[in-house]
């Protein structure tokens, strides 16, 4: 067997240890949930400026979830979180993605979009994002405005990312006052295991797989 199988073997074991190690779900959404999260491709769970092609399971203190992402020419995102458990469970968001401008050498790529299209789970999110990478210095910024369907109020988000070695990636983001922070392993190309913390106090874990064409 070659070295990357045992590579990729090794990623998926650990994995499974840590859902295992997880608190057992809860029935209702965590304090911290919000209708915001994994609404498109993204950092950890808000979106970026960028469009791409996705799958990932994920699973957090308020819900194990199934999200799927297609990208149209790099034009285009349209995406659908299938939630598997917890309070909405069975309840599928569709979400949109509309690049506006490329990413450049000197210009961010700009994007804007609309979360649960379809009104699951509420009434439509607006957002607009933008990310630009710095390849020489390995790392990404991300940064966005949403607009609250609630007390209609524009409340902004940023990430950022950071490669610190080849297959390693220190990550983080906040919205609301809510801080998420964590890595990410890459252990195969296209593949990244998702570790991190959100509020200080609920554990995620994602397992993606990325393509792009």
């Amino acid at each position: 067997m070659k070295k990357s199988n045992y590579i990729v073997i090794f990623c998926v074991v650990i994995f499974g240890l840590f859902l295992f190690q997880t608190k057992q779900l809860q029935a209702e959404d965590s304090p911290t949930d919000f209708r915001f999260r994994y609404s498109g491709s993204s950092v950890f769970s808000l979106p970026t400026g960028n469009c791409k092609s996705s799958a990932s399971y994920i699973n957090d203190d308020s819900n194990s979830s199934f999200f799927v992402s297609q990208s149209l020419g790099n034009l285009l995102e349209v995406s659908m979180l299938r939630r598997l458990s917890g309070e909405k469970k069975g309840k599928n968001t569709i979400n949109g993605k509309l690049a506006l401008m490329s990413e450049g050498d000197y210009c961010p790529g700009v994007s804007i979009g609309v979360v649960d299209v379809n009104k699951k789970l509420g009434d439509r999110i607006y957002f607009a994002a933008a990310s630009k990478n710095f390849e020489d210095f390995g790392f990404s910024i991300h940064a966005g405005l949403l607009k609250d369907p609630i007390d209609d109020d524009k409340k902004t988000f940023f990430g950022v990312e950071k490669i610190i070695l080849p297959l390693l990636t220190i990550a983080a983001e906040r919205y609301d006052d809510i801080n998420t922070y964590g890595i990410k392993i890459s252990p195969y190309p296209g593949l990244s295991l998702d570790v991190a913390q959100r509020d200080g106090k609920e554990e995620l874990f994602n397992l993606v797989y990325s393509r792009s064409y």
